[in-house]
């Protein structure tokens, strides 16, 4: 049992030296950084937003839009439900924000349109008389809605902007419809800010070819709406700087329609019901075409349900144009060869690499709810300033060399030598961890830490008593180390595991800084394993065979 191969001790060694090299970063100066490949120099651990400050932001959902859209479906689905029964009506409007009302041709057909309504949705309020019904949802249920929707928006803000889960930002809400965003240690806000303006909501529509072809001049049907095309948004961008930063600008953002009404760049008729949407895409990724030059694109795959829908849509309308809008935009709109029920497919266009890369993060981590607003943007400062991080470092060293005393006066010399030695490796191997996952270490990250420095030493302890035990019994020096981590073992992995499963718990379901001590306390759990039960044990090997005592010194 404590004897460990040629190999196990080399392998040993080499883990702890590339340790050391991932480690050695977060101390290099900057002089010496800057001469050390790109990829190495960022292999250090990042400080949390309360070590040293970062971005803030407060951030206000455009609900109003939201309900405005849901409402736009609903009368959508109305028209369709009335058509299928044979209630003839007038007109069906969005009154906005508030309620679809209903115009009928004959006020006889008033019950049997209600009924209808009914199938589509049993929870809308209705009201009104004679020839015009009022359809409204609940105070109760546009509250749950809404609430959904900020829930929603904060999980895909944390899944764009920490994707790996080290970052650690602060993303909370506040108020009925806004959400505070604080993200630890960037200088730079220009790529965060296109991460939270983008909403990265995809939908495929089919194109109006009649509207299309009576042009810009032409009456657009109800069921259709005008969407500007990239091509076209590009072109206004370059002809029209000031009405492009307008439309930047606007807040609240201004719907496609609205664009291609007052700024007339090119637009395209689509319809308004979606074939199939962003909600339904399983994984997107940036690509390389193989033809045409290898130009970057996206490629994406559906779920199930969303690759039924789209291959019954793309058989049905083979020779029709189908439109892919990403947000306002119209990426492109290419004609329906053939049923695509493969349940994968590529947006191709005049993309960047890099715009691929951003594209297909907002893709995977799903589109936004809603339209988020940046009215609040500042830096925050660090809120234990440099003092206070030296004073925690100075505690943090005399905190360990307390321990290190007591395992030497406890223990003596060799063995509370290796104790110690076994827990300084142990730290070391969590912050060459830390830095090679780029995680962020705040206050409940170093609590993290100082707690496995506590359960580093407590595994130590528990082998030494073992085989304290069993000289005592008797036994000779090599038996009771080799016996004693044996029936020790148990007892350190069980406890361990333990710690882990809580650990890992703690990381799935936390955020923030919660996150923050599961990483530092899972890091060091599962070092821990390794110092206690495999490094010590290798330099004890190495004692007992180079030394070879009568009796053990502990």
């Amino acid at each position: 049992m404590l004897n460990l191969q040629r190999w196990q001790t080399i392998a040993v060694i080499a883990f702890t030296a590339l340790a050391v090299l991932f480690a050695l970063p977060n101390v290099l100066p900057a002089v010496v950084l800057d001469h050390l490949p790109g990829w190495y120099q960022q292999s250090r651990i990042n400080l949390g937003l309360d070590l040293r400050g970062g971005a803030h932001f407060l951030l206000e959902a455009d609900l109003r839009s939201v309900l405005n859209e849901r409402l736009t479906n609903l009368s959508d689905s109305v028209r369709g439900e009335l058509r299928k029964q044979q209630v003839p009506f007038k007109d069906i409007t969005v009154e906005q924000g508030r309620a679809v009302n209903v115009v009928l041709r004959d006020e006889t057909q008033r019950a049997k349109a209600i009924e209808a309504i009914r199938n589509v949705d049993p929870s809308l309020g209705v009201s009104g008389s004679g020839d015009t019904i009022r359809l409204a949802y609940s105070e109760q249920d546009l509250f749950r809605r809404k609430k959904e929707v900020i829930d929603q928006s904060i999980e895909i803000l944390r899944r764009r902007v920490d994707e790996t889960g080290t970052i650690e930002p602060t993303i909370v809400r506040q108020g009925d419809d806004r959400i505070l965003l604080q993200v630890p240690g960037i200088k730079d806000t220009t790529d965060l800010k296109r991460k939270i303006n983008q909403t990265a909501k995809l939908t495929f529509h089919l194109v109006n070819e009649d509207a299309a072809a009576a042009g810009p001049a032409g009456a657009v049907p109800p069921t259709t709406m005008m969407v500007p095309t990239r091509e076209g948004m590009q072109e206004l961008r370059r002809s029209n700087p000031k009405a492009w930063e307008e439309i930047q600008a606007a807040n609240p953002r201004m719907s496609p329609e609205q664009i291609c009404r007052r700024y007339q760049p090119q637009c395209l008729p689509v319809l308004k019901r979606v074939i199939v949407g962003g909600e339904d895409l399983d994984d997107a990724k940036s690509t390389f075409e193989q033809q045409q030059g290898g130009r970057p694109i996206i490629s994406f795959t559906f779920n199930a349900a969303g690759g039924r829908a789209f291959c019954a849509a793309t058989r049905a309308n083979i020779g029709k144009r189908l439109a892919i809008q990403l947000d306002n935009e119209i990426i492109s709109a290419p004609v329906v060869q053939s049923a695509i029920c493969g349940g994968s497919g590529i947006i191709t266009g005049t993309f960047t690499t890099q715009q691929t890369q951003e594209q297909a993060l907002l893709l995977r981590s799903g589109a936004l709810p809603a339209t988020l607003t940046i009215i609040e943007e500042r830096t925050v400062g660090a809120d234990l300033g440099a003092d206070a991080i030296r004073d925690g470092t100075v505690a943090a060293l005399v905190g360990t060399a307390l321990v290190i005393l007591l395992m030497l006066i406890v223990y003596g010399p060799v063995f509370g030598g290796f104790a110690s030695l076994a827990m300084m490796v142990n730290m070391l191997l969590v912050f060459a961890g830390m830095s090679v996952l780029g995680a962020s270490l705040t206050l409940p990250g170093i609590a993290g830490l100082v707690l496995t420095v506590g359960m580093s030493v407590d595994s130590n302890v528990l082998i030494y008593e073992r085989v304290r035990e069993e000289s005592a019994n008797g036994r000779s020096p090599f038996s009771a180390l080799a016996t004693g981590y044996e029936r020790a073992l148990t007892a350190v992995i069980d406890s361990n595991l333990t710690a882990l499963i809580a650990g890992v718990l703690l990381f799935g379901f936390g955020s923030g800084p919660i996150r923050g001590f599961a990483t530092s306390l899972t890091l060091g759990l599962l070092t821990h394993l390794f110092t206690a039960t495999i490094f010590t044990r290798m330099l004890l090997s190495l004692w007992v065979r180079w030394r070879r005592p009568t009796a053990l010194p502990i």
